[in-house]
Order: structure tokens, then C-alpha cells, then sequence
């Protein structure tokens, strides 16, 4: 039957092929400017007593009547779909109807809705950081669906495989608007914080199956890059403006303690305290992972206690340093590294790095003991330190092994010449 000039409904059965089925689900077919959207109706009927060119089932039986009832539900659900589509004076394309198709069925049908609905149920559960992933994530499929389908939003029924896929291809720059791209481990990210959300949506029952997963695609391995001793010597030398100098401090005192930037925020004269060896310690929970933390505090760290202790004012709950916000300290950290000569793109988290590496690690501490003072939930988590200090090895000995091996080939060259 004929909507209007651009649009066409059509209900018929979706036939086995096998000769000796006798019923058929019943379908509809919305077809618009030559694009399809079939979906099923949720009801089987006799293939004898379905009348195609009346898009009807004939007959008294309690099966023709239920059918021919869902039909005539359906056509008046598309018709209030049209007309929602006029009244918001939205174009008439398939992506639209199938935004505004049955959008009334519960609160929290479309991706906007979806995300205000795990705000307000799982916010408190989330620690700041988390939260905010969450809104990155919301921001970049509001753009996506922005760009491919000229909507401020989009029905989460409506969202399949290549919907997903596309996204992920979005994120890394395809028919992106400018020039940010996602590498494969952060768009990665961002399709797990989708698939977490479209999960509730499943346990609800507003959608049938979770469509967000990317099989073929697996997680890049990415090497941990850390300073150096000499490069840490690099820049402690470095002469430097009080402010920069600060973040110095701040980046120096994790490098050898591993505290991570969240953690550092918050750490007080509360969290320095006697050790079991009657040394000072510094103990606090890591926010990340809510694992216990203890860190005998080496000298260097023990100097940049003493050098703000004026700042602390002997208080047990002001905070240990002057911590500016992460884009600031990373931004710094940029000219701090510049003025020291170092070419590398070092972070605040690459005093977590070192601290693994260069400081513990390459020092011959077991690797159960540098998981425990990074706070890991894993031991898994810091093999990957593991690895690359194995790299160093086999680079700090690879100007030996070519020693040695000149040395072989020497014997061999004087009997050749005899």
C-alpha cells in the first residue's frame, strides 16, 4: 500500500525453503527512496491463508484474526510515525523513520536518552575520570550521527553491526570534521564504554541483542616510554622558573615513588607514616584500582617533602604539593623537557613509567614487589614494564655481543692468511 509518492509499506511472508513448511512469520517492509528496512511482526500464519494483493490473512481461525490485527497496529503506528516525522519537520528518509518507529515504547529509546539513563543509574559508581570517558564517548556518536544521518539523535533499535563499525572507523578520522583522530587502542576505548552501555539497554529489554563488538579488531601493543637515568639527571640539572620548577618537583617525586597524577592531588602529611623497618612510608589507595599502596620513600623523595613543608603549614589534610591541573602540568612538562634537551613526548604519567623501569626494575626488584607499589590489581599489568626492560638489556648488550664476535672472527682470518 502507497504512503505517498516516496514511500511504500508492504507486509508479506518470509517463506522457508523447504517444501514441507506450512506457516511463515509475517514481516513488513518499509521501503523510502529506494532503501529497505524489513522487520518481523512477531507472528507465524498459514501460507494458505495469507492473500498478498490484499496484504491480509483470510479466514475465522484465532491466527488470521491476531495477524491481521498486528497488521492493522502496525499501519497505525506508521502512520503516527509520519506524522511525528511532518510535525518536526524532519526529512522523510529511512534513517529518520527508523528513529521516530516505536521511539515511544520506553523513556530510554535512543542513545542521548540511553547515556542520561546510565548517568543517573551508575554516576555514583564511577570514580571523576570514568565518568568523564563516558562523556567523550556520548560526544563522539552524537557527532557520528550528526555527520551520517543529519540527527541530533538515533534510536538504539535502530543501531546494527555496520552502524558500529562505521563508528569505529569515524573515530579514526573517517568523514571526521577536523583533524583529531582516535589511535585503534583509544577508539577501542570508546566502542567498550558503547558496548557497556547498550548492555543495559539488553538487561532491560529495549533491545533484542547487543549489536556494539569488533571481533577482527584487537588492541595494539603500545611501549611504555620512560627517562632515563642520565635523561633524569638531564632534568634535575635544568635551570628553571619557580613554576616550572614546582611541576618539576611534583613529576620527580612520582618518578620515584610511582604515584599517579589522580593520587597525588590528594596525598597529605596523613599519608607518610612509619614503616615496618621504622622508616618513613607513603601509604594511600589508589583511586584507579581502590588497591592498598605502600612506598618506602627513597631520599630524593624525602628532599622534596622537606622543600614544601612551608606549603603543607605542618597540617595533617593540606595536600603534600601545589598541583596544578593536568593540562597545565603536561603542557610545563613540554618546556621542562625542551629546556633539559629531551626530545621525547613525555606526560605526568611517564613518572609512573620511569619509576617502573628505571628506578625499581633495572635495579633488580622483583617484579611482584614494583606491582605492588604501582598498586596493580594484576601482576599481568606490569609485565609489560617487564618487556621493556628486557629491550634494554639486549640493547646494552648488543655492542658486546659484536665484541665477542669480532674476536671470534679474528683466529679465523690469521689462519687464512697463513
Amino acid at each position: 500500500m502507497s504512503t505517498n509518492k516516496k514511500m511504500n509499506v508492504l507486509f508479506w511472508l518470509r517463506k522457508s525453503r523447504t517444501k514441507e513448511a506450512t506457516t511463515a512469520p509475517l514481516y513488513c517492509r518499509i521501503t523510502i527512496g529506494g532503501q529497505r528496512y524489513d522487520f518481523p511482526l512477531n507472528v507465524s500464519i498459514r501460507t494458505c491463508s495469507w492473500i498478498a494483493k490484499a496484504q491480509k490473512a483470510v479466514g475465522k481461525t484465532d491466527e488470521a484474526r491476531d495477524a491481521n490485527l498486528i497488521i492493522e497496529e502496525t499501519q497505525a503506528l506508521i502512520n503516527e510515525t509520519l506524522e511525528r516525522i511532518k510535525q518536526k519537520a524532519y526529512e522523510l528518509t529511512l534513517d529518520n523513520f527508523r528513529l521516530l518507529y516505536k521511539a515511544k515504547e520506553n523513556e530510554f529509546s535512543t542513545i542521548n536518552k540511553l547515556f542520561d539513563y546510565h548517568e543517573a543509574i551508575d554516576r555514583k559508581n564511577l570514580r571523576e575520570g570514568s565518568f568523564r570517558g563516558y562523556m567523550v564517548t556520548k560526544k563522539h556518536l552524537q557527532n557520528f550521527i550528526r555527520i551520517k544521518f543529519h540527527v541530533a539523535d538515533y534510536a538504539i533499535e535502530a543501531i546494527d553491526k555496520p552502524f558500529v563499525y562505521e563508528f569505529f572507523a569515524y573515530l579514526q578520522g573517517y568523514r571526521r570534521e577536523g583533524t583529531n583522530r582516535c589511535a585503534v587502542n583509544a577508539a577501542l576505548k570508546h566502542i567498550s564504554r558503547f558496548k557497556r552501555i547498550m548492555n543495559m539497554a539488553l538487561q532491560n529489554e529495549w533491545i533484542t541483542s547487543n549489536p556494539v563488538c569488533l571481533l577482527n579488531v584487537h588492541k595494539e601493543y603500545v611501549e611504555k616510554e620512560f627517562l632515563t637515568a642520565e635523561e633524569l639527571a638531564k632534568v634535575q640539572r635544568v635551570m628553571l622558573k619557580p613554576h616550572l620548577e614546582v611541576v618539576r618537583d611534583i613529576f620527580m617525586f612520582s618518578v620515584y615513588t610511582g604515584v599517579a597524577y589522580v593520587d597525588i592531588q590528594s596525598l597529605t602529611l596523613e599519608n607518610i607514616n612509619l614503616g615496618i623497618d621504622g622508616s618513613r612510608w607513603l601509604n594511600y589507595h589508589r583511586q584507579k584500582t581502590s588497591q592498598r599502596v605502600a612506598v618506602p620513600l627513597l631520599e630524593p623523595a624525602e628532599d622534596l617533602i622537606r622543600k614544601y613543608e612551608k606549603y603543607c603549614l605542618g597540617t595533617q589534610n593540606r595536600p603534600l604539593f601545589p598541583v596544578p591541573c593536568n593540562q597545565v602540568v603536561n603542557r610545563y612538562l613540554k618546556l621542562i623537557m625542551a629546556a633539559a634537551g629531551i626530545r621525547k613526548e613525555v606526560t605526568f604519567h611517564m613518572a609512573r613509567h620511569t619509576f617502573a623501569t628505571t628506578i625499581t626494575l633495572s635495579q633488580g626488584i622483583p617484579i611482584e614487589t614494583v606491582s605492588k607499589m604501582l598498586g596493580h590489581a594484576s601482576l599481568a599489568i606490569t609485565q609489560i614494564y617487564a618487556k621493556i626492560v628486557d629491550k634494554k638489556v639486549m640493547d646494552d648488550m648488543a655492542a658486546l655481543k659484536e665484541l665477542y664476535a669480532t674476536k671470534k672472527e679474528e683466529p679465523e682470518k690469521k689462519v687464512g692468511n697463513q
